[in-house]
């Protein structure tokens, strides 16, 4: 799965999430699927591997606040950026930073902030927008990419539907979804989160309580679909009410992404 990595400077957990077997006996492509973390911090010599690339759209799923506080790094003209920044001027602090701040910090409150917020990811609607945003570029055909902070959580959620609109068994997804957390080195990189969380929330952080927010369980995942499958009756239903993915687009994105 590591061959799924993009390698990049400054660029983290931007991998290619094409190239799996689909229940139909397709292939989907390579080198169409990306998702990736954040450009905030992107080198020269990352930005120049970004415009090789050839991609036509990035959807950028951060909120306001985090887009101001760390703007991307990347413009290219042939590629369509999409955001949304609905609730601009709200908290300074996202969510999770703001969750920290009223917990009790231990590893088990973390962990049910983290199953919470995956409950309610599908139902945002500033995400929903988003997602929906995604698809359709999709069905315009080309190379795209979705990212939020850390490219696992927000962008976990839409590429695990990705697959599964394409066909991907369950199987599968969770295992793309699970890879963050070979892609990216959460221990190698503890101490600068920790700090920098440290800094903004002015306040001590435990690492053992940073863990759960820092990278993915499975049972995140499952968390979502559960409330999916609670609300909606299951993903296909979720797909045609909410994100306007009914089976004639889905059939539509299959015949484009499968070989």
């Amino acid at each position: 799965m590591h061959d799924r990595l993009v390698n990049f400077d400054r660029i983290l957990n931007f991998r290619d999430f094409g190239g799996w077997d689909t229940a139909a006996g397709g292939r989907i492509a390579r080198g169409k699927l990306y998702r990736s973390a954040s450009f905030h911090d992107a080198t020269d010599a990352d930005i120049a591997r970004l415009n090789a690339m050839d991609l036509r759209f990035v959807v950028d799923l951060r909120r306001p606040e985090e887009r101001a506080h760390e703007p991307t790094k990347w413009s290219n003209e042939n590629c369509r950026v999409i955001f949304n920044d609905e609730g601009a001027g709200g908290s300074s602090l996202p969510p999770h930073l703001v969750a920290l701040l009223q917990s009790d910090l231990t590893p088990q409150a973390t962990r049910a902030y983290m199953l919470s917020l995956y409950r309610e990811i599908p139902y945002d609607p500033r995400l929903i927008r988003l997602y929906r945003d995604w698809f359709a570029a999709l069905g315009e055909g080309g190379a795209g990419v979705v990212h939020c902070a850390a490219g696992k959580d927000r962008t976990g959620i839409i590429c695990a539907l990705t697959l599964m609109t394409l066909g991907v068994d369950e199987e599968t997804v969770f295992a793309d979804y699970d890879f963050t957390n070979q892609a990216v080195d959460i221990e190698k990189r503890m101490p600068k989160i920790q700090a920098r969380m440290e800094e903004r929330l002015a306040r001590k952080l435990d690492p053992a309580a940073l863990r759960p927010m820092l990278g993915v369980e499975i049972d995140y995942l499952r968390a979502a679909l559960d409330e999916i499958a609670f609300k909606h009756g299951g993903v296909d239903a979720y797909l045609a009410d909410v994100l306007g993915v009914g089976a004639a687009e889905r059939e539509s994105l299959r015949a484009q992404l499968t070989v």
